[in-house]
């Protein structure tokens, strides 16, 4: 299993030199807000994935130059090709230009999701909170944008954001580029049997599977435990020099028999 932390680059040399038996499990997860020497931190053999910030809000224009620095532009014969494989076969297609090359080190670039506020505000309320405060997905939209921006990003490597409801068909199992299943949502619904079963749905359809927030060893232990390939915590990025190398033990202690939350 790997930890993917925000950690800036040298951070991450410097770890894996400090701990190399660790090393494997290491991997960097950039942001809209920071993306810098992505293609260095690729160069240096760690695996990189892309969050869209949708936990404080998604800034698409910053999201598309990140999205841009990874590859740039593609052709519109690529987006066409990716969104509708069935169109391949026109003559016009197949003499297009060739698709943009990307690093196989990329594992997963996230769509970005919905997410509201608790107090019934359509996005959630960062600067003036109240008690009724607090970000909540909206399934239900997370599907519907997925489904508008896809045509625009399925030529690459696609993670959709599992949301708290997404197990009542609202996962795009079969949408071209779909690569993983980012468990998100609340805390309750990720360690519900619901999310386990979502999970096991996308290993038996060979999707890699991420878990959002998990920083302890017993949630560690019980995603590492449903096969997860990955997580992520801000606590492991904002505490790196304290807990980073801790997250990495945990991470590399394999599957056990499968625990119940």
């Amino acid at each position: 299993m790997k930890l993917l932390t925000t950690a800036a680059l040298p951070t991450l040399r410097e770890h894996r030199a400090r701990h190399p038996r660790l090393g494997d499990h290491l991997g960097r997860l950039i942001t809209p807000r920071h993306f810098s020497r992505l293609h260095d931190t690729l160069a240096d053999d760690f695996p990189m994935a892309c969050d869209n910030d949708g936990y404080h809000g998604v800034d698409l224009p910053r999201y598309f130059r990140m999205i841009h620095a990874i590859a740039g532009p593609p052709p519109m014969s690529t987006r066409i090709n990716s969104a509708w494989p069935g169109l391949s076969t026109d003559p016009l297609l197949l003499a297009a230009p060739p698709s943009p090359v990307l690093d196989e080190r990329l594992l997963w670039i996230t769509v970005p999701d919905v997410v509201r506020c608790a107090c019934g505000a359509p996005t959630h309320c960062r600067n003036r909170p109240t008690r009724d405060c607090a970000p909540i997905g909206d399934a239900h939209a997370t599907l519907e944008q997925f489904a508008l921006m896809h045509v625009f990003l399925a030529w690459l490597p696609l993670a959709f954001v599992a949301q708290d409801g997404s197990e009542h068909g609202l996962i795009p199992w079969d949408a071209p580029g779909l690569r993983c299943l980012f468990i998100g949502g609340s805390d309750r619904w990720r360690y519900s049997p619901a999310a386990a079963d979502l999970v096991a749905q996308a290993k038996r359809r060979g999707l890699l599977v991420h878990w959002g927030r998990a920083s302890t060893q017993r949630q560690l232990r019980y995603v590492a435990s449903l096969g997860v390939d990955s997580f992520d915590s801000s606590r492991f990025s904002r505490w790196r020099e304290l807990l980073l190398q801790d997250g990495l033990r945990m991470a590399s202690a394999g599957q056990q028999l499968r625990l119940t939350a």
